[in-house]
């Protein structure tokens, strides 16, 4: 799985240069789906674990990556996928990326990210 993520992960950084050639075992997205579907906790919690030793942080972008296969924008109203989807952010940004980079989603993520902060953030009297 970790490999499957890893190379995941490097296709939807740079599908040109990953050396994929568009190959990126797509098959599996079925049973990954079935399994998601199921048990959203459940099958999150197994992504973040599996991810949870990745120094390269491919593999952590491909389970960032494939929490938006699986659930799309519901994904930003499920708790146990906003780790991952935030260290898929996280990923970008170390690299410098600009935020051109982001997709519709992660843009989306971050803005609840804001919004939530402003929330939280102590009102004077």
């Amino acid at each position: 799985m970790l490999q499957f993520l890893d190379r995941f992960g490097r296709y939807e950084l740079d599908p040109v240069r990953s050396g994929l050639g568009g190959q990126v075992e797509a098959g599996r997205f079925g049973a990954f789906y079935e399994y998601a579907t199921l048990d959203p906790d459940g099958f999150l919690a197994g992504l973040a674990a599996e991810v949870a030793g990745d120094t390269g942080g491919f593999a952590t972008y491909g389970a960032a990556r494939l929490v938006w296969e699986m659930y799309s924008d519901g994904a930003l109203d499920m708790p146990a996928a906003w780790p991952l989807i935030d260290a898929g952010i996280s990923f970008k940004s170390a690299r410098g990326l600009p935020m051109e980079s982001l997709s519709g989603y992660e843009l989306q993520r971050l803005g609840r990210r804001a919004q939530d902060r402003e929330l939280r953030r102590p009102r004077p009297e």
